[in-house]
Order: structure tokens, then sequence, then C-alpha cells
């Protein structure tokens, strides 16, 4: 039970705003090694947003409850993966060599790329909430996936060495992926044959915009990963409303 809630409260304090220095970590080898708890902390988020969620529309149109909502998404969340979807596209929207293109996304300024590919995501995940087809179940699902595929995604992946995406990866090993997919699968089936749906899009998804970085830059770094979980939530929220 200690390990669980070490390991629960150190993927808390990396992905969220929450804080708990008594399981505060020196490394991202130890957040690795704690990201079988990745599903776990993106349920959490996702309950905070549901049960916001519900109580807006109570209030608001669905078109202003969605927008504070992902308002809320991203103060939870500290905006961490918001500035890797940012810098990504910065880097692959240039038409320039491989090299210039890893100085750029090591650039923490944002570009008209980024800032293009910023607009679209956030725009895609607001309005897919406002139409009101995206259930209580499916919202905690995309948080859940988004977390889950930063792990499982990833597994003999090359990653930029020294980077965050090395010293991460280094703390996984093959229990953790295994472990990852078990607790993210219920979510799915919670959420019905949409839920399920929804993971295999997102799954492919991934694989799609891993392939991409991998030719773009020749390797995964940190921005990668964080890119990724923005696009595994926004693609189950889309395929969900696809009706």
């Amino acid at each position: 039970m200690g390990h669980f809630v070490k390991s629960f409260i150190v993927s808390l304090n990396f992905l969220t705003i929450f804080s708990f220095e008594k399981a505060s970590f020196s490394e991202l080898k130890e957040v690795g090694q704690a990201s079988w708890t990745f599903p776990l902390v993106g349920a959490f988020v996702g309950i905070i947003l549901v049960i916001t969620s519900l109580a807006l529309n109570f209030v608001f149109p669905h078109n202003v409850s969605a927008l504070i909502t992902v308002g809320l998404w991203i103060f939870v969340t500290g905006g961490l993966h918001l500035d890797g979807w940012t810098d990504c596209w910065d880097a692959f929207g240039a038409a320039v060599t491989r090299e210039r293109r890893l100085e750029i996304i090591k650039d923490s300024r944002l570009g008209s790329f980024g800032a293009m590919a910023l607009f679209i995501l956030l725009g895609l995940k607001v309005s897919c909430i406002s139409t009101g087809l995206v259930s209580s179940s499916e919202l905690l699902l995309a948080c859940v996936i988004g977390r889950s595929f930063m792990v499982c995604g990833f597994r003999s992946c090359v990653c930029m060495k020294p980077g965050m995406a090395a010293s991460f990866t280094s703390g996984i090993d093959a229990r953790t992926y295994g472990i990852v997919w078990l607790l993210s699968l219920p979510f799915a089936i919670i959420a019905g044959i949409d839920g399920i749906i929804a993971l295999a899009v997102a799954y492919l998804g991934l694989v799609f915009f891993r392939r991409f970085a991998e030719n773009k830059l020749g390797f995964i770094n940190g921005d990668v990963l964080g890119a990724t979980c923005e696009l595994s939530e926004t693609l189950v929220l889309i395929t969900v409303c696809w009706r």
C-alpha cells in the first residue's frame, strides 16, 4: 500500500499542479518507475472535470460550460503537455533541416505553427464538449488515455540522449506497460462501444504521430511525449462525437 501511495503521489506531482514534497522526485527515472499509476492520475483529473462540467451545465449553456471546463483542464495539469504540443508543431511545420528542427523544438518561444496548432487543439476540445455528446465516462476516458499513452505508446522507442524522454523511459519496465494497459481498458469498457472505438482510434493516432515525429526528428523527446497526451485526449473526444 505504501508503494502505491508513493508512486501515485509522485505521478500526481509530475502531471498536475498538486504538490506533495514528501513524495518529490529528483530525476525523471523515478517518475518512469511510478508511471504505472498514470491512468489513475488521469482518472483523478477526469473526475474533477466531470464534476465541474455537470455542475456548470446547470448554470450555463453548454458552450460556456465547455470553455470553463477546458480552462480548468489546463489549470489542473499546469498546461504541461500543451507546451510539448506547441513546440512539436513549431518544429514539424518548418521546412528546414533536421538539425535546425531540433534547435526549434528546444526553443521555448511560441511560433506561428505552434500557435495555430494550439488554437486548433483547444478549439476542438471546447467544441466537442459543448456539443453535449461527450458523456461523463467518455470525458473521464480522454483524461485516462492521454496519460496512459505517454507510457504504453513508447515501448522500444529511440529517445534523444540526454533528455527528458530518455530519463523517463529508463525507469519503465515491461511489467509497467502491462499494468498501464490493465488499468486503462476498464475505463474504455465502462464508456461502452464508443469508448472502445475511441481507444482504438487514439492508439492509431498515437502510432502515426510517433512515426511522424521519429521521421522528422530521428528520435523521441519529452515534447513528443507531451504532445501525444494532448493528441490522444482530443482524438477520444472527436471520436465519441462522431455520429
